[in-house]
């Protein structure tokens, strides 16, 4: 067991130099940086978003170090990291890094409030950013559970250490320094509560809108960094040994040598996937299958009779009556519902009328989610979700397809993440607004002030 991982993690993230970076994850990164605007800029328009930012406000406000993306003025940078964190997360539109961390909504809002505050330019930010990703998805690879511990106890609590090397790279924080930062960011890490979030739907709904406090673990992180910048001390060796934050955080392994393999050699930032529809990841697979069926046989929802879905995480997500706006992101029948309604995907996909309206109704109950153990494990033991969804028509056709990821996800590259943006920001910018937001994070490698993108996204 390697004791000596944290250590070796903060001097990376701490080392980690624009120069280092290949033309592919820098380019990535832009990507990965567009698409959580985008996803705050929508965020920013829902009922969640709004009690965020007030939040935000109310506890820092009087301070005007970092922007509310979406037109909420400025407050402190730590609560800029909650408030953006959680803007980027209002619509589940995010991004996932090997199915076990949501980088975005918590590296991109902590380094835009820090870089922000200090005037970084465009390289330090991206280099900060990559740091960000590389560390936190290193993190959560090295302590998933087995397919038995994590069937009972999971969370991603592990993500504050990703906003921590972000904002630690920007401070300008030595290997020591790093590490006491992440000791301090492990104590601000909340528990392993997935469950009790999306957990099964008779006993979770209505669900938690706080969700799994996305922005929260931005903020503890961007603390975490700012504490040891402070000054305090102590606290090395978060993630070593026996009693590492591995355990803390619930898991029943760990394997140290996945914190620190290749590192700097490998980037698993390339490894991003940006959500194609804003719910939970689980919902990806079919809804990608449907959309296979619906181009190749016109299907209508009028000439549904049933629809039937195997898929992972059945007795999670298979809400058939979702009552808020969270509720309908975490319901496999209501994304099946609205994608045979052809409903466009946007914020407005979550809209109470809708949720409650007749038609969306009436589909929910021709839906069934069948659980599948061999899905379950294959989520678990191989980071691959399968599902298969059949469904019924009206003049006697079943029509079947299945679908596997990674392998069958569809590419998302510049122009998907310039087209969520348009759609997220329709509301509030116009064309010519979006093309500048656009053009500013494309040339951020040649940005001398962060700040100048900061002023676009108010």
């Amino acid at each position: 067991m390697n004791d000596r991982v944290t250590r070796q993690l903060a001097s990376y993230a701490a080392g980690l130099r624009f120069k280092d970076l290949p033309r592919e994850v820098v380019a990535h990164a832009k990507v990965a940086v567009l698409n959580i605007v985008a996803a705050a800029i929508g965020g920013a328009r829902t009922r969640i978003g709004r009690i965020h930012a007030k939040l935000a406000k109310d506890f820092g406000g009087g301070i005007s170090e970092s922007t509310l993306i979406g037109g909420g003025g400025k407050v402190s940078r730590a609560a800029a990291a909650y408030a953006n964190g959680n803007l980027a997360f209002a619509l589940d539109y995010e991004d996932v890094c090997h199915y076990v961390i949501h980088a975005g909504p918590i590296v991109v809002p902590a380094a835009l409030a820090i870089g922000e505050s200090i005037g970084a330019s465009g390289r330090q930010f991206l280099t900060a950013v990559v740091a960000g990703y590389e560390s936190g998805t290193r993190i959560g690879l090295s302590m998933q559970p087995t397919a038995e511990r994590g069937a009972h106890v999971w969370g991603q609590q592990y993500t504050p250490f990703a906003a921590c090397a972000a904002v630690g790279h920007l401070l300008g924080l030595k290997a020591e320094a790093m590490d006491a930062a992440f000791g301090v960011t492990g104590t601000y890490a909340t528990v392993p509560s997935a469950y009790k979030y999306f957990g099964i739907v008779a006993e979770t709904r209505p669900m938690r809108e706080a969700k799994l406090g996305w922005g929260w673990m931005s903020m503890a992180g961007t603390m975490g960094a700012l504490s040891a910048q402070a000054g305090l001390r102590g606290g090395h060796g978060i993630l070593d040994g026996q009693e590492g934050f591995w355990i803390m955080g619930g898991s029943d392994r760990v394997d140290h040598s996945q914190i620190v393999k290749d590192l700097g050699t490998t980037w698993l930032l390339l490894d991003t996937d940006f959500k194609l529809h804003p719910s939970i990841a689980w919902n990806h697979p079919p809804y990608v299958a449907l959309c296979k069926l619906i181009a190749e046989h016109d299907v209508r929802a009028k000439d549904v009779v049933n629809v039937r879905v195997r898929n992972v995480g059945v007795n999670r997500i298979a809400d058939y009556a979702p009552r808020s706006a969270v509720d309908a992101q975490f319901s496999l029948p209501y994304c099946i519902a609205t994608t045979l309604l052809r409903e466009p995907v946007s914020a407005r996909l979550y809209d109470e009328k809708l949720i409650a309206s007749r038609r969306v109704r009436s589909l929910l109950a021709k839906i069934e989610c069948v659980a599948d153990e061999q899905m379950e494990l294959d989520w678990f033991q191989r980071n691959q979700m399968r599902t298969h969804i059949a469904i019924t028509l009206t003049d006697g056709r079943t029509l079947e397809q299945t679908v596997t990821f990674p392998q069958d996800k569809p590419r998302y590259g510049k122009p998907d993440a310039i087209q969520k943006l348009r759609t997220m920001a329709d509301y509030r910018f116009n064309e010519a607004r979006i093309a500048r937001i656009v053009d500013t994070i494309e040339r951020l490698d040649k940005l001398t002030d962060i700040r100048d993108l900061m002023k676009l996204l108010a």
